[in-house]
Parts: structure tokens; sequence; C-alpha cells
């Protein structure tokens, strides 16, 4: 273990082959001047910061609180058609309004009589109101269902009315299986 010579650390050797390098005495003397100018630098800072005046000091203050205030509204804002803590009264009616839109969507859809924009806008309108549904227990259930009537909005403008029409029959048929799911929940 003992003393350094070549026959137990040869790498102590390589290390003082380096040092004595012309790259190495510019490294070196590079790495003293920058550590020279980052001491100066932060004892600037240093003096600076404690030469602040009372006045200064508030004003960023209220800057910042004023910054806070004005993006806390933004981080707490539910996106629009969002009921904020929705009771449980909300959900059933909720689930029942969709299930109705949905329905009414479907007859239009097999009454063969309504225009393509009429569908697609009672298309677009199941599709809100079941966005208004909030419960945990069947969000899961109700995007899946959501799905559905995005395939079937889809097809529909793709002018595949058959296909439409089958994708909103499974989509009716899910969002009355959130109907019951809920309430059996």
């Amino acid at each position: 273990m003992g003393g350094v010579g070549f026959d137990n650390n040869h790498n102590y050797y390589k290390l003082l082959i380096f040092k004595y390098t012309p790259l190495s005495i510019w490294y070196n003397s590079w790495m003293r001047i920058s550590l020279f100018m980052h001491q100066h630098y932060f004892n600037h800072l240093n003096k600076v910061r404690f030469k602040m005046s009372s006045l200064k000091k508030l004003v960023l203050a209220a800057f910042v609180s004023s910054a806070m205030l004005a993006a806390a509204p933004v981080v707490v804002a539910k996106p629009a058609g969002k009921i904020a803590n929705q009771t449980q009264e909300g959900v059933k009616q909720a689930l029942l309004d969709t299930i109705a839109v949905a329905e009414e969507t479907l007859a239009a859809m097999k009454g063969g009589d309504a225009d393509k924009e009429t569908v697609m806008a009672l298309l677009k309108k199941t599709k809100q109101t079941a966005k208004t549904i909030e419960s945990s227990v069947v969000l899961a259930d109700r995007d899946r269902a959501l799905a559905k009537v995005k395939k079937s909005r889809s097809a529909y403008r793709k002018d595949q009315h058959e296909k439409a029409e089958e994708l909103m029959e499974q989509a009716v048929e899910r969002f009355i299986k959130v109907n019951e799911k809920y309430h059996n929940f």
C-alpha cells in the first residue's frame, strides 16, 4: 500500500505529466480566472442585495403579489360547460338529459327527414350535454360512450349514415348503462 512509486501507482505519473503540459497550464490558469471572476460577481450581488432600499423591496413585493393574484383565477377556473361541485341530483339530471338528447339524435338519424346540419348540431349537443356529467364513479364509462358519439359524428359527416346510426345506438346503450351504474353504485 505504502508510498508513491511506479510499481503500485503508475497513474500518479500520468497525472504529473498532464500537470505540466501547456494544455494543463492553460486550463489551470483559466480555472483560476473564472473562479476569481465568480467570487467577485457574487460579492457584487451581495452588496447590491443589501443596499436595496425598503421602498424597492415594497414595490417588488407588491409586483410579485399582484402577479400571483392575476394568475390564480386562471389556474383555478373550470373549463366552459363544467359545473363546479356538482351535487348528486345534478349528476342524476345530467345523466337523464344526456340520454334524452342522445335518443333525440338517434331518432333524427333514423327518421331521415332531418338535414345533415341539424343532425350534426344534435350530435354536438349530445357531446356537450354528456360532458356535464361529473362523477368519478362513471367518468370512464361516460368517456367510452362519448367516443362512440364522436365516431358516429365522424361517420355521419362522411355520409356513412348506416354506420353512424349503429354507432349512435351503441352510444345510447352505453349512456343508459352509465345511468344504471351510477344508480347501482
